[in-house]
């Protein structure tokens, strides 16, 4: 028993050494609690400034908020010009393949719109279907769906010689072909190479006087020329133009002038007085002999021929009120895009109503070569 408890004690009994570390060890401790208590008393609580950091927040979210505003705007600008382009478009039965570029300015297509259709041609490119026409990448969907029901594409079969034979079934109405638009010429089912030789000699100032000068058309075959003669009515009266009226001395003032008038002109076909006068009635009117280069299809040869036959009224072109138009009346113009119709609007919106066409020179996108261009077409009323 005595040497059970000398066991436990030797447990609990420290030499000198020990005894030391354990005093050692207290100290440290107790030292540990007191910093813990006195520190607050020695150490000012000092507060962090978080306003820099809560400014950069505030800035950020501002950003935010002006990206999806421009984002919201952008989206609706391209709802617009998407809309614009739509109402454009002046849809009549065409077939896509090797149509002219006139007819595609006709319904309405922009010059780039156009030039990415004839690269597609030129590279070999045919539409076999009128889905083939959507997957040109410069028509929008909304565009293709306003001319989907219009496009005419002839059938295309196999051959014994297996090559392409375009096969299209004539079905005539009764005609003149002096006068005869492209879309009807479409609409009897004529091939469209044969269909630009026709317009081609037109343009040049061809006319047709009897049924039988159509005969004479090169590439219209005699089965066609049989099934389409007893529909021919030609009419007297652009005949007896052609013979009787066709004067280098005649003057024609260009602003008030019908296809018939024009037609005296040397060099001015049927064809070509149509585009003359719709030409006008874009602009509203010319206001210089030199705007008829503008036309479609008229070169330096062939105005350098007419100029002093031709005069020109300005007194009676259409001007648009500046004050009262909408974008949309305004790009109607073909001198005026969107972007230069915009600036006229905001600008009268920010000063308040123009007291002078001449004020067009502040907006930010009319410089002075577009001012002298449009200026004749504009009034402040």
């Amino acid at each position: 028993m005595n040497r059970i408890n000398q066991k436990i004690k030797g447990y609990f009994t420290f030499n000198r050494t020990e005894q030391r570390g354990i005093v050692v060890l207290l100290v440290l401790i107790f030292t540990v609690i007191l910093i813990n208590i006195l520190l607050p008393y020695f150490v000012k609580d000092e507060k962090s400034d978080y306003t820099q950091f809560s400014n950069e927040i505030a800035e950020f979210e501002v950003s935010q908020q002006n990206a999806k505003k421009e984002q919201a705007e952008k989206k609706s600008h391209y709802r617009d010009k998407t809309k614009n382009t739509t109402n454009n478009l002046h849809p009549f039965p065409f077939n896509p393949n090797g149509l002219p570029v006139s007819q595609w300015k006709k319904l309405g297509l922009s010059d780039k719109q156009i030039k990415v259709i004839k690269n597609y041609e030129e590279k070999g490119g045919r539409f076999y279907r009128k889905e083939d026409l959507a997957r040109i990448y410069s028509i929008s969907e909304e565009e293709y769906k306003v001319l989907e029901s219009y496009i005419l594409i002839e059938k295309v079969t196999k051959g014994e010689t297996k090559e392409l034979v375009v096969s299209t079934e004539i079905i005539p109405f009764p005609f003149d072909p002096n006068t005869l638009e492209e879309e009807e010429w479409l609409k009897m089912g004529l091939r469209v190479k044969l269909i630009n030789t026709i317009l081609n000699y037109r343009d040049k100032g061809g006319m047709f006087y009897k049924k039988d000068d159509l005969k004479r058309i090169y590439g219209m075959k005699p089965e066609e020329f049989a099934i389409l003669e007893p529909f021919v009515n030609i009419e007297t009266d652009t005949v007896k133009i052609s013979y009787t009226s066709r004067q280098d001395t005649v003057i024609v003032e260009i602003n008030s002038a019908d296809t018939l008038d024009l037609q005296q002109l040397k060099g001015i076909g049927p064809s070509f007085a149509r585009r003359i006068v719709k030409y006008r009635d874009m602009l509203g009117g010319y206001y210089s002999k030199t705007q008829l280069l503008e036309v479609y299809g008229m070169d330096s040869v062939r105005y350098i021929g007419i100029r002093d036959f031709v005069d020109v009224n300005p007194e009676s072109i259409e001007k648009i009120d500046i004050n009262s138009a909408t974008i949309k009346q305004l790009i109607r113009h073909p001198y005026i895009e969107f972007y230069t119709a915009k600036s006229i609007v905001n600008y009268r919106i920010k000063v308040g109503k123009y007291s002078d066409v001449t004020q067009l020179k502040d907006s930010s996108l009319v410089y002075t070569e577009l001012y002298q261009k449009i200026a004749p077409y504009l009034i402040a009323k």
